[in-house]
């Protein structure tokens, strides 16, 4: 009689509750906005029922299937395709990250992140016996470096970086020689240098944190705000929709700088909380990858983990003024239709995997 499958409750009630959660603050963030309010709410919930239902399809399918090479590389191929074509859409925001499609904006980078796990698990299993070769790590590394070029070429240079971190733990984790590990660092500094100063915007962002009390109305009015935001919430916060920064004074607070919301109006307990709920899913994704049954579950869990708690940490830096700005929005809490619905699908996908585990 073969055993009952039974997937990770704490882990999938987690991921639920921050979904849900994600809903009540978008609303919140956006409530100044009368007409767009509601708006915005039901397009964040349209994309959670999409993304439920994906998370559900990958939760019961065998993860198994990803050995396949021939659908590992049709994600991969598509992925890169899309990446091509929003190259060619309209700018927003002087970045080409979003396409159309049936009148809903999607962004294919956020996919991406998706497809890189998907394919360095399935290449990792694969190459199992050959992690040591530098042939194994130079095919590892050209298709990451063509995920996060196109992705720069995009001017999206915060995703890029997160799908560039995505890719080392998970060499890490597969035990590729620290040598190549120093290589890529020294490139990728070289990269970020010249890439900083392409853009005078970015070199704008690094002076900005680098020296947060100059020109407070200019290059570091938005995290200014945000640390405003994230103190006057104190403890117990100024409460649910009574915040004051989302008032127009906090840029993007729907979106990147979110937490700052959840910070002013819900205060330090919720916070708390919140960081808290991404520290289960890596203590849970560390475990379910601890015990997968085969190489192939072990990568998919340290992938999709390192995904969501990798952003989370990035975006939670940012807001507290750690890092410097970065586009990057917080895993199920921001607005954000493709993310909330990639990042879902990936959770499905890991628990998938805390079926099988031993």
């Amino acid at each position: 009689m073969p055993r009952q499958l039974y997937f990770d409750r704490l882990l999938c009630g987690t991921i639920l509750a921050l979904m849900f959660f994600g809903l009540v603050m978008v609303f919140s963030a956006t409530s100044v906005d009368t007409g767009d309010s509601l708006e915005l709410l039901k397009k964040q919930g349209f994309a959670a029922v999409i993304g439920l239902a994906a998370m559900r399809g990958l939760m019961f399918i065998d993860y198994r299937r990803f050995a396949n090479p021939w659908l590992v590389q049709g994600i991969a191929g598509a992925t890169v395709i899309l990446l091509i074509l929003v190259l060619f859409s309209s700018q927003a925001a002087n970045t080409n990250r979003f396409m159309s499609i049936f009148g809903y904006q999607f962004q294919p980078s956020e996919l991406a992140k998706l497809a890189l796990v998907v394919f360095l698990s399935a290449y990792l299993a694969q190459n199992a016996s050959r992690l040591k070769e530098w042939r194994t790590v130079a095919g590892a590394g050209l298709m990451v470096a063509i995920l996060s070029g196109l992705i720069v070429w995009g001017k999206d240079l915060g995703t890029a970086v997160c799908i560039a971190l995505i890719a080392g733990v998970m060499l890490w984790a597969a035990g590729i020689r620290f040598r190549y590990f120093v290589i890529a660092g020294v490139l990728g500094v070289i990269a970020m240098f010249v890439l900083i100063n392409v853009e005078p915007y970015r070199w704008d962002r690094i002076v900005a944190f680098l020296h947060p009390e100059e020109d407070p109305l200019g290059k570091n009015y938005q995290i200014r705000q945000s640390k405003i935001a994230v103190a006057t919430g104190s403890f117990l916060g100024q409460g649910l929709m009574d915040g004051q920064q989302k008032m127009y004074f906090l840029p993007a607070r729907h979106t990147d700088f979110i937490f700052a919301v959840v910070c002013e109006e819900l205060g330090f307990v919720a916070a708390f909380f919140l960081v808290a709920a991404f520290g289960v899913i890596l203590w849970r994704g560390a475990a379910i990858a601890r015990h997968a049954r085969d190489d192939l579950g072990r990568y998919l869990a340290i992938g999709v983990t390192a995904m969501i708690v990798c952003q989370a940490m990035i975006n939670l830096g940012v807001v507290l003024g750690m890092l410097p700005t970065k586009g990057l929005p917080l895993p199920f809490i921001s607005y954000g239709n493709s993310a909330l619905i990639v990042f879902l699908a990936a959770s499905g996908l890991l628990l998938n995997v805390s079926q099988h585990a031993e």
